[in-house]
C-alpha cells in the first residue's frame, strides 16, 4: 500500500439533499487490513439512511467498501495510521522494527496536516466522527469542536508498546504521543474481544461488532455440486495469502470428504476439493454462517463473525500481535475456538483439530451480538438531538 495519498473522492449513491440537511458524520478508518473495515461497516449499515456519511479510508479499500456497504456513502481519501507491517507473504506474524519506522513516519506526517482536517470537519459540517482505529482525527476532531468517537478492541499504542520497550528512544516516544491522541475522544466504544486498555477514560462496553451473516449453505451446497454427508470448511488466510502454507495437503481432504471454499486458488493450482468464490457474490460472514468449520486467523472481524453464527474456528497461533492474546482467550472460553500449533497450521495438518470441531455440542456467543446496532443509534443521536419531551416520555 501506498501511504500519504491526495484526497480522492468517489461516491456511491449520492444524497442530493445532503448538503442542505448540514449534519454528517464522518467514519475514519485503518489502513490496515479488512476487519477493521468489516466492522465499521457493521455500523454504517445500520446508521439511518437518511443520515450523510462520508468514510475516510485509503483509496486501495474503496472496492471492499462498494462490496460490503447497503446504504449511501461517500467516499474519500484519507491515511492516518499504518498498522502493524506483516513479513512478505506472512499475514500471521509483524515485523516489529518495521511497523515502528513506518508508523512513527504516518503519524508525524498526519499531525502535520491536522489543522487542514479540523478545517475540512467545518467546512463539510460533520456533526461526528468515528474512528476504526487511527488516532490522529480525533485530534482534529476536537480542534473542530465536534465529538470524536473510538471504536476499538485495542489502540494501536497497545499494539506498539511491547515493541517500543524493546527498541526504547523516539520509539517510546511514539507510544506516549498516540496515547495523547487517543485520549482527545469523547467517547470509546469498547467492542469485545477487547484488550484492557485500562489507561484509556471513558470506555462504553457495546459487546462484539460483527455483520450478520446469511446461512446459504443450500444454495451453496447446490453451487458446488455437494452432497448433504460432505463436510464444507471455508478456508480464510487472508487478502494476501501465506505462501508457507503445504497448500497440497488440503486435497488429501477429499477422500475424507471435506471440501473447502475461499477466495486465494493454491500457489501451485487447483486443487479438486478447493473452491474459489467471488468476494463480492459470497461475503466471508455468509461463508461462516454457511459452512460446518472456518479455518482461519484469528482476527477480530472472523472471530467475532465466527462467534456470533456459532460457527467453530481453527486457528494458529499469531506472534507478536497483542490482539491475539484476548482474541485467544476468548475462543478458549467461548468453546467453539480450536487453537493448533503453528508447524500443525503450516504444514495443513488438521485432522484432529476438524474431527473435534465437527463434534461441538451447541455453541452459544460468549458477548452480546448488537454492538453494530447499539453505536449506531448513538452516532444518530448526535446527528438527531433528542427533544426535551421525548426524554420525559423515555423517563416516564
Amino acid at each position: 500500500m501506498t501511504y500519504g495519498c491526495e484526497d480522492v473522492e468517489i461516491v456511491r449513491n449520492p444524497d442530493p439533499d445532503a448538503r442542505s440537511r448540514g449534519a454528517k458524520l464522518a467514519f475514519y478508518v485503518t489502513s490496515h487490513g479488512f476487519g477493521h473495515l468489516n466492522r465499521t461497516v457493521a455500523v454504517i449499515n445500520h446508521v439511518p439512511a437518511d443520515l450523510p456519511v462520508v468514510i475516510r479510508s485509503h483509496p486501495n479499500l474503496f472496492p471492499h467498501w462498494r462490496e460490503r456497504l447497503t446504504r449511501p456513502a461517500e467516499l474519500t481519501g484519507h491515511v492516518s495510521d499504518v498498522g502493524a507491517v506483516n513479513p512478505p507473504g506472512d499475514s500471521t506474524a509483524t515485523d516489529g522494527p518495521a511497523t515502528l519506522e513506518l508508523a512513527a513516519r504516518v503519524h508525524a506526517e498526519a499531525m502535520a496536516r491536522v489543522d487542514e482536517e479540523a478545517r475540512w470537519l467545518r467546512d463539510e459540517r460533520v456533526a461526528a466522527l468515528l474512528c476504526d482505529a487511527p488516532a490522529v482525527p480525533l485530534v482534529a476532531a476536537r480542534r473542530a469542536g465536534i465529538p470524536g468517537l473510538l471504536l476499538a478492541n485495542f489502540t494501536w499504542a497497545d499494539i506498539y508498546a511491547p515493541y517500543a520497550r524493546v527498541a526504547g528512544g523516539h520509539a517510546n516516544g511514539l507510544v506516549a504521543e498516540l496515547r495523547r491522541a487517543y485520549r482527545q475522544a469523547t467517547t470509546i466504544f469498547r467492542a469485545e474481544p477487547a484488550l484492557r486498555m485500562a489507561w484509556l477514560p471513558g470506555q462504553v462496553n457495546v459487546g462484539m461488532v460483527a455483520n450478520p451473516g446469511r446461512d446459504r449453505r443450500k444454495e451453496l451446497r447446490g453451487l458446488l455440486g455437494l452432497n448433504s454427508k460432505e463436510k464444507l470448511i471455508y478456508f480464510y488466510v487472508g487478502r494476501y495469502g501465506q505462501n508457507d502454507l503445504d497448500w497440497g495437503r488440503l486435497e488429501a481432504y477429499a477422500a475424507k470428504g471435506v471440501q473447502f471454499v475461499g477466495y486465494h486458488s493454491a500457489p501451485a493450482g487447483p486443487l479438486k476439493n478447493l473452491h474459489l468464490l467471488s468476494p463480492s457474490e459470497w461475503h466471508g460472514s455468509d461463508l461462516i454462517a454457511s459452512t460446518d468449520a472456518l479455518v482461519a486467523k484469528a482476527g477480530y472481524g472472523t472471530v467475532c463473525e465466527a462467534m456470533a453464527g456459532n460457527t467453530p474456528i481453527v486457528y494458529p497461533p499469531r506472534r507478536g500481535f497483542s490482539e491475539f492474546r484476548a482474541l485467544d482467550r476468548s475462543l478458549r472460553s467461548w468453546g467453539g475456538g480450536i487453537p493448533v500449533s503453528a508447524r500443525d497450521f503450516r504444514e495443513l495438518r488438521l485432522d484432529r483439530a476438524l474431527d473435534r470441531a465437527f463434534h461441538l455440542g451447541p455453541l452459544t456467543p460468549p458477548f452480546p451480538t448488537d454492538g453494530a446496532a447499539r453505536v449506531a443509534r448513538h452516532l444518530a443521536g448526535l446527528c438527531r438531538p433528542v427533544s426535551n419531551r421525548q426524554l420525559e416520555q423515555s423517563a416516564g
